[in-house]
């Protein structure tokens, strides 16, 4: 006859606590900077997102106007329809630098467009728990 084995913990960490974290669904994502650029008719937004552990991510979309407001509004919604997005404050929107006329244009962020984003990733955060609700 074979002996059993024990059930001992064999894993390198025998003891100690494993390290929490959330499942990859739970973590909140922010948005902490948003690149803009035209391409061609179409004005194409980087959304550079950042989550608790230094985890980077990048969401891109290429919005059917020329309008840089209703860009920034559809990429807010677009990002906000995900859910995992939390609101953001001091967030950063800028023209790529391809599309500065200076060095000194790449550096100027665009305060309204900021508020537009906010706004909009507000409105989609909010339709996201009333429905949750």
């Amino acid at each position: 006859m074979s002996k059993r084995k024990s059930s001992k913990n064999y894993s390198k960490n025998a003891g100690q606590k494993p390290d929490w974290q959330p499942i990859r669904a739970t973590r909140m994502w922010r948005v902490d900077q948003v690149f803009l650029s035209h391409s061609g008719t179409r004005i194409k937004v980087v959304m550079s997102l950042v989550n608790d552990r230094s985890g980077l991510r990048n969401e891109t979309i290429i919005a059917p106007t020329s309008d840089p407001k209703e860009a920034v509004r559809l990429a807010a919604r677009f990002l906000g329809g995900k859910g995992d997005v939390s609101r953001q404050f001091g967030l950063r929107i800028r023209w790529a630098r391809q599309q500065a006329q200076s060095e000194q244009d790449g550096l100027v962020r665009d305060h309204e467009l900021e508020g537009i984003f906010l706004e909009g990733l507000e409105e989609s955060i909010e339709a996201i728990r009333d429905q949750m609700r």
